[in-house]
């Protein structure tokens, strides 16, 4: 495993992957990204907690790609030299087993709920039961011998049924989950079905032939609707009950509730390829060769992303809502920012030392986490600023664990004739922060360092003034330090005092949750600007910070506490708890000592 920069250092918004990546899957509780490449026989994965990139080999040209993200088994099909499925461990990214196949398999399926795999093929449909031991292999028992051209599946995990189209002739094959034929359906139009897509809220079922639209409900007979352009797939939004049929040049929009009419046609720009539904956000994604176009089921409004190359296939992560296109003339994939629908880039921002600055960027000035891998969209302008008693030095990024590589300031520098007298001044009073060399710009993936020094004690009063020709110094400069001291001393201790009194109100309250996070993390930032001002010294900073942190533990342990009552928890409700822990740590309101006391609370709920 290795960073993305230590393998591919790119200036462009792309990773590389393996050759010729088709197929992308990702596992939304794992975060992380499945891409299959044709042409090296292999799988890559990215990472998207970390930034790592690993390939992994199969000795076959992989065809297709599912993911079960309630063990973290990855699927892939197999089509040359040899007919297979490949088992992954999304957890360990290892190789667990290749399952040898009489005929390679034109579609597959995954119930997470059973943890189940469907094939369909030329010979039959076939069931691989996995519970997560080794080793795997086709039940006999469970087959649908019969011989079709079998080419797609979609499964109701809720009502427990497995739905597969056969071409010729053309057919709707119902199963129970262990595949016994329950119901053959023959397409009424009598024309092949090019689709199969399952609504598990109300149980209907979809298909498209090449000329209808048509939906199956409770075993029933279908309802059709006439199509004017011959489609290619269908996708379904469950929350909203909305069918989208996409051809060549258009997409069709279905209300799959009263499944009547079309209630609307969208010309695009084609070849359209695909389409993928972000069904937490209502916004659908249409593929096409040169772009995506995403639509907003809310407010109807339709935005393009133009892409220069071609591309080949889509996946939507919806709890991160970062969009994945894959491209086979670059052997790339690309990350799409769903909520500002651009392409972004994968970043991880540190600081050197620890706690000596802060790392600002857009132009809402967001203080952005340390040590955490975020997608973001190029052209961000981001400014090292250096807290009370240190000096920002330079922008560098991590090649790999022992090289570096010193960047430039993205903004064009501007001097002044006083800047010789003035910068040493500013310095002296630690108020220096020359924003054309402390700017960096984010254009492409990569890990980048802002370095800080510590600065020397401040030079005292009757020291410096002299320099700059202020003759009152030599009558008055003995007791200036002292003054200086007394009183920048006594406002430490008004400030801390006032912060610490804040924090002991919160404490005095009692009952402390989730409701008390807004007004801690106001707080925090006032303690913080108050230290960066100088107007609190290092020492009592620290002991503010502790104060916090034993806050923010408590609050954060009653999450923790209900997750282990509730054995049945969402694993995504679960996930999200981590990642707020996380978050909280990488910006420093969990020190680490409370920090390691949840993750292992956590650990223990698991098991």
């Amino acid at each position: 495993m290795e960073s993305l920069n230590e393998k591919y250092h790119l200036t462009n918004p792309q990773i590389q992957v393996g050759l010729e990546p088709k197929e992308v899957k990702v596992d939304k509780f794992l975060n992380k990204v499945y891409v299959a490449n044709e042409r090296s026989n292999s799988i890559s994965i990215l990472d998207s907690n970390s930034g790592t990139l690993k390939e992994i080999f199969i000795n076959t040209i992989p065809h297709d790609a599912e993911v079960n993200d309630k063990i973290h088994h990855v699927y892939v099909s197999g089509k040359s030299p040899s007919e297979t499925i490949s088992i992954i461990d999304g957890r360990t990214e290892e190789l667990l087993q290749n399952i040898q196949l009489d005929q390679e398999p034109r579609d597959i399926e995954v119930n997470e709920k059973e943890s189940k795999l469907y094939l369909a093929g030329k010979d039959g449909i076939r069931l691989i039961d996995d519970n997560g031991s080794m080793s795997l292999s086709i039940d006999p028992v469970k087959k649908y011998e019969v011989e079709g051209n079998y080419s797609k599946i979609a499964v109701d995990e809720e009502a427990e049924k497995v739905y597969v189209i056969n071409e010729y002739p053309p057919q709707l094959l119902i199963f129970n989950n262990d595949l016994n034929l329950l119901d053959n359906l023959s397409i009424p139009d009598k024309k092949e079905p090019l689709d199969v897509e399952v609504d598990e809220n109300d149980h209907s079922v979809y298909l498209i032939t090449e000329k209808n639209f048509y939906k199956q409900y409770n075993d029933t007979g279908m309802m059709g609707v006439e199509l004017k352009n011959k489609p290619s797939t269908l996708e379904v939004n469950e929350d909203s009950d909305i069918v989208y049929v996409i051809s060549d040049h258009d997409v069709s929009i279905i209300n799959g509730t009263t499944n009547t009419k079309i209630d609307k046609i969208i010309p695009l720009l084609g070849p359209l390829l695909e389409l993928e539904v972000n069904e937490d956000s209502d916004i659908v994604y249409v593929l096409a060769e040169h772009g995506l176009y995403s639509l907003n089921e809310k407010t109807n409004r339709l935005s393009n992303i133009s892409i220069s190359e071609p591309l080949s296939n889509i996946e939507v992560n919806e709890n991160s809502n970062i969009v994945y296109l894959t491209s086979k003339n670059s052997d790339s994939l690309f990350a799409i920012h769903g909520p500002k629908n651009k392409v972004a880039v994968g970043i991880t921002f540190n600081i050197s030392p620890l706690n000596s600055g802060k790392i600002i960027c857009g132009d809402e000035k967001t203080e952005y986490p340390i040590n955490q891998y975020l997608y973001e969209v190029p052209g961000i302008t981001c400014t090292a600023k250096a807290n009370s008693g240190y000096e920002f030095i330079s922008w560098n990024e991590n090649i790999d664990s022992n090289t570096t590589r010193p960047l430039k300031p993205c903004i064009e520098e501007s001097h002044s004739f006083f800047d010789p007298i003035i910068e040493p001044i500013q310095k002296s009073l630690q108020i220096y922060n020359d924003t054309a060399t402390t700017s960096f710009c984010i254009t492409q993936y990569g890990t980048f360092t802002a370095s800080f020094k510590a600065l020397p004690a401040p030079l005292p009063t009757e020291y410096w003034i002299p320099l700059y020709g202020l003759v009152v110094s030599t009558v008055i400069g003995a007791s200036i330090p002292s003054i200086i001291l007394w009183a920048k001393t006594k406002g430490e201790v008004k400030k801390s005092n006032l912060h610490h009194n804040r924090i002991k109100s919160i404490y005095d309250e009692g009952k402390r949750d989730e409701h008390d996070l807004e007004s801690l993390d106001k707080l925090k930032n006032e303690i913080t600007d108050s230290f960066s001002k100088g107007n609190i010294s290092q020492i009592r900073y620290s002991n503010l910070k502790d104060e916090l942190s034993v806050l923010y533990q408590e609050i954060f342990m009653k999450k923790v506490d209900s997750m282990d009552d509730d054995k049945g928890m969402d694993p995504a409700i679960k996930l999200r708890l981590v990642r707020e822990i996380r978050d909280a740590f990488s910006k420093g309101k969990l020190t680490e000592l409370h920090y390691n006391i949840l993750m292992n609370k956590i650990t223990e709920t698991e098991k």
